[in-house]
């Protein structure tokens, strides 16, 4: 049976994963005031046909205010919200709609969030909050969704998937530990292939709540 998934953001990585990832994928980029409880029952595959079940939905909705560096004594009450509260209350609405399409398969749920929340990155404060805020949400959606035998993770990626290059070398600086333990940054293939993996009910059905950092080994805190 094919795998049916939805990718939830625009621009990288959600267009990228979108590329990569195995089954019959919709990706879809609203904007975070778009989104209510109704927006997954919405939603048409490319041949026009509703949305009934899904197996794996990735979220990646980052807003440019999110992605945009700002230093946080700058940002209006406003501009805030647009960076960080909007789009985490749009993520659990998402969260809402896709239960019962989530709940039909024993699906599973991946956030993908940068890595700038644990460990810090100067005038990107609201890109932490609300990286952060969908690394809890995941955990909670595995404590609340269990029974429902729907899973639950959080992905962390090396910023420069998520930001311009023009503001990314500073925030990879301010972040990153060390060189990569590996080398190299891993491909979003090779992300796509870990999301894959935790989809798959054969192989990790008995795993939910991860926290996985996929960096090529950059950051390794205790």
């Amino acid at each position: 049976m094919t795998r049916d998934v939805l990718v939830v953001g625009g621009g990288d990585p959600a267009a990228a994963l979108a590329s990569e990832l195995s089954g019959n994928v919709v990706q879809v980029a609203p904007e975070a005031e778009e989104v209510d409880d109704g927006f997954v029952d919405g939603l048409l595959r490319a041949d026009g046909t509703e949305v009934d079940g899904l197996d794996l939905v990735v979220h990646a909705l980052y807003p440019q205010q999110s992605r945009t560096p700002a230093p946080v004594e700058e940002m209006t009450a406003d501009r805030w919200a647009a960076a960080c509260d909007d789009p985490l209350e749009a993520a659990i609405r998402v969260a809402r709609g896709a239960h019962r399409h989530l709940a039909d398969r024993h699906g599973t749920m991946v956030v993908c969030v940068p890595l700038v929340g644990a460990a810090g990155a100067a005038n990107l404060v609201a890109l932490a909050g609300l990286a952060e805020g969908l690394r809890v949400l995941a955990r909670s959606l595995a404590r609340s969704w269990g029974s429902d035998q729907i899973r639950a993770h959080a992905v962390t990626l090396h910023p420069s998937l998520f930001l311009a290059s023009e503001h990314a070398e500073a925030a990879v600086e301010a972040t990153a530990l060390h060189d990569p333990a590996l080398v190299r940054l891993p491909s979003v293939a090779e992300i796509a292939a870990v999301i894959d993996a935790l989809a798959d009910g054969r192989t990790t059905a008995g795993l939910t709540g991860a926290s996985l950092v996929m960096d090529g080994g950059t950051w390794m805190a205790g």
